[in-house]
């Protein structure tokens, strides 16, 4: 029964790490970060600034698929490790950002030591994992004492039926300027979506309790779209929110 489990598990993360984040949406994510908002950008600017994390420190990119996060780290100049399941993520983010050490690995079981980075940061990984409380027992275990994590991530939001119908329009439309998920879009997640827990923020923050983590800080909306164009090309069902939390001394 344990081998039949291991084994669907294994084959969830294969399609999520080749179907759903293969070459064609590694470039096309690319194409969409060029012509999405600059205001999460500067969230994240300023956020990470605001940390006052020494610039010696090790940062860990946690699902660092093309290198976002990875970049505006080492414009700091922090010394970066990104980690990612997706090879064909990660064969854009060595062009992207080249002085980031980049690892294939899983988040749910982080190659590195006990307290071994001064800060994490994630970027939209929670959701596609089967088991988002083991990536957050990993977090913390090689989270050095007093220093900080952000992990950002998304919930539904509680929207009427002709909102979903203008979402699934505009996105259909998005889908073709970017070149991203159609025509296998839908059938990629039949697969996946009755693996994916899809934790929101308050499960996030009550795991990190169990975990012993007290300072814990929620920033909703990083994402808010300022202009009616923006709206209209940006929507989405989805409210990002950030989980901002210290490791105890």
């Amino acid at each position: 029964m344990t081998k039949i489990k291991n084994e669907k598990e294994s084959n969830v993360k294969k399609i999520m790490a080749e179907e759903r984040w293969n070459k064609r949406n590694a470039r096309a994510y690319e194409r969409y970060i060029k012509i999405a908002p600059k205001k999460e950008e500067e969230f994240w600017e300023n956020a990470i600034v605001n940390s006052s994390t020494n610039k010696n420190a090790f940062v860990l990119d946690l699902g660092t698929g093309t290198g976002f996060l990875a970049r505006i780290l080492l414009k700091q100049g922090f010394k970066v490790i990104g980690l990612d399941l997706s090879k064909d993520m990660l064969d854009v983010a060595r062009r992207k950002a080249p002085n980031a050490f980049l690892v294939r690995g899983d988040a749910e079981n982080i190659p590195l030591k006990d307290s071994s980075v001064d800060l994490i940061v994630s970027r939209w990984v929670l959701w596609t994992l089967l088991h988002p409380w083991k990536a957050l027992e990993e977090v913390v275990r090689v989270l050095k004492p007093n220093g900080c994590a952000m992990l950002c991530d998304g919930e539904s939001k509680n929207i009427s039926k002709p909102a979903v119908i203008l979402g699934r329009i505009r996105s259909f439309f998005m889908d073709i300027l970017i070149g991203w998920r159609l025509p296998t879009w839908r059938r990629v997640y039949k697969k996946l979506n009755p693996h994916l827990q899809r934790w929101n923020h308050e499960q996030i923050s009550e795991k990190l309790r169990e975990l012993g983590v007290e300072d814990i800080k929620v920033v909703h909306n990083i994402n808010k779209r300022s202009s009616l164009l923006h709206k209209l090309l940006f929507y989405s069902e989805w409210e990002q929110f950030v989980v901002i939390f210290s490791k105890r001394g």
